[in-house]
């Protein structure tokens, strides 16, 4: 990204009431601790004037240095909502369309890490109980990286919706049509490499190869895991092998229950 965020540290000039000399310390003081690093203490001193733009603006500017992503975008949305004048109302949907953009690449980054540690790990030997382990670990990751894909995709869109938002409303903004393009790059990239199946769609595939039958037989042994009865799990799907071949669709389903149940004979 060329650039992350805009900083509008704007003050009031002149204050008739208490409750403008209120904005007004909360704008002075939530830009000291930002200027000074103290993110949290801005966040903090910004929070005492929530019904004004700027400081709502500031707010997220001050939450997204924390990494604080949903907030900050939650303080941007706000203050785009609050702001009367058009170019404040790109500035702040330039910004949120930014931390969307940059919890879409974090999100990315760890989808690529787990991805590597998911590729290294090897269920094999004769020590089921590590076996047990490796497949938990590995189960874990799976389901990890699928929320994160689906948190990558839902952030990248919405990112691209307020970058749009913020080109309506100042149409020459070079730093919100860069960003508008490097999102749209990147969702087209992992369309091409047929990425973001964070939904399961994976499962549902195979879901669809299992006939009505098999499917039933499927519903049974996950009822029998839900109490915890893996043994019983294990026979109903072993016995409906015999009787639908389709179920090899959920082999590793009933290997990880042939695991568990050896492991639990063995304590």
């Amino acid at each position: 990204m060329k650039r992350t965020l805009l900083i509008a540290l704007v003050f009031v000039t002149a204050c008739g009431s208490s409750e403008e000399h209120g904005v007004e310390t909360a704008l002075r003081t939530g830009a000291r601790h930002y200027r000074s690093g103290h993110y949290a203490q801005a966040d903090t001193a910004f929070a005492l004037a929530p019904s004004d733009a700027r400081a709502v603006f500031n707010r997220g500017d001050a939450d997204h240095r924390l990494g604080a992503w949903k907030e900050a975008i939650t303080y941007f949305d706000q203050a785009a909502s609050l702001a009367s004048d058009p170019m404040e109302q790109a500035g702040a949907y330039h910004n949120s369309g930014s931390t969307r953009l940059a919890e879409a690449l974090q999100a990315d980054t760890l989808v690529l890490k787990q991805s590597k540690e998911l590729a290294a790990i090897k269920i094999e030997g004769d020590d089921i109980a590590q076996k047990v382990n490796l497949i938990v670990r590995r189960d874990s990751l799976q389901r990890m990286n699928q929320r994160m894909e689906a948190l990558i995709d839902s952030s990248l869109a919405e990112a691209i919706e307020k970058f749009k938002h913020s080109l309506r409303r100042a149409p020459s903004d070079e730093d919100s049509r860069y960003n508008l393009a490097l999102a749209q790059r990147i969702v087209s990239t992992r369309i091409k490499e047929g990425r973001g199946k964070g939904d399961g769609n994976d499962d549902k595939d195979k879901d669809k190869e299992l006939t009505e039958r098999a499917k039933a037989i499927l519903q049974r042994a996950d009822e029998l895991v839900e109490v915890y009865k893996f043994q019983e799990a294990l026979d109903v799907l072993q016995q409906g092998l015999k009787e639908d071949p389709t179920l090899k669709a959920k082999k590793e389903y009933v290997d990880k229950l042939d695991l568990v149940t050896k492991a639990a004979k063995a304590t």
